[in-house]
């Protein structure tokens, strides 16, 4: 059996440059003790090996993944890699050794703690995902709407066919603060950029009088002896309450 290095991989932040940190680790000598993004690259005792990002070699991985384990969990790991946790990469490397193993049966070896790792740290992302796809709100700007979201976790790659379904004819940009980046959907063609300075346009004074009208009818409907702010919160959160035009002033 080949010696190995404990070493540090470091990727693009893609889920291609991430199969090709699986295709050095089966490729080289190497052990990464850590997968991180260049980003957040500091100083560590153990040697930092950037792995470049290669199509040929992140499909070929991307194949192995399907016919081993099985096309669902090629998607479970790509959604993955959207979830905030910082030391996600090492367990979805974990998870496709194993795979590679026990085919698509590591899916359910939820005493693993590779495995349920990674299930905990999706369910926070497909429960997040659901609660923005109803707390999302949009202001008009000229002739695009524009909406800012504070998810803990990268949701606008999931986001993307809901919005565009339901938005085909209009054009619209989703910011997302925490991850600095924006969903652009422009006569019909749609991106994710990334936007570390972005300067959003003010609502005008149309846009504000409709504001203040949800407001009032948000606050008429209102039942004020089945108030009960304890359980409002846990359907919209207080970290989403400065972006929600009904819940300003609070």
């Amino acid at each position: 059996m080949r010696q190995r290095t404990d070493v540090i991989f470091v990727y693009d932040g893609t889920f291609d440059g991430f199969l090709c940190c699986v295709y050095e680790y089966y490729y080289s000598s190497f052990n990464p003790v850590e997968i991180i993004c260049e980003e957040d690259i500091r100083a560590s005792l153990f040697q930092l090996v950037t792995i470049t990002t290669d199509i040929f070699k992140s499909d070929k991985v991307s194949r192995a993944i399907e016919e081993k384990i099985s096309p669902y969990s090629l998607r479970f790991l790509r959604e993955c890699l959207l979830c905030c946790t910082k030391e996600k990469e090492i367990h979805m490397l974990g998870y496709i050794v194993k795979g590679f193993k026990k085919g698509a049966y590591v899916h359910r070896l939820a005493g693993d703690g590779d495995v349920s790792y990674l299930l905990k740290a999706h369910n926070h992302l497909k429960r997040e995902k659901h609660l923005y796809l109803g707390l999302v709100r949009f202001y008009k700007a000229n002739d695009a709407y524009i909406s800012v979201i504070k998810p803990q976790n990268r949701l606008l790659p999931l986001m993307v066919h809901h919005f565009t379904q339901r938005f085909a004819n209009q054009n619209f940009m989703i910011y997302d603060a925490t991850n600095r980046e924006a969903l652009l959907y422009y006569e019909k063609q749609t991106a994710i950029v990334k936007a570390d300075n972005i300067e959003l346009p003010e609502e005008d004074d149309e846009e504000l009088a409709t504001q203040k009208l949800w407001k009032l009818f948000y606050d008429t409907i209102a039942i004020k002896e089945r108030y009960n702010p304890r359980c409002r919160m846990n359907f919209m959160p207080k970290r989403t309450w400065d972006l929600l035009p009904e819940m300003k002033d609070l």
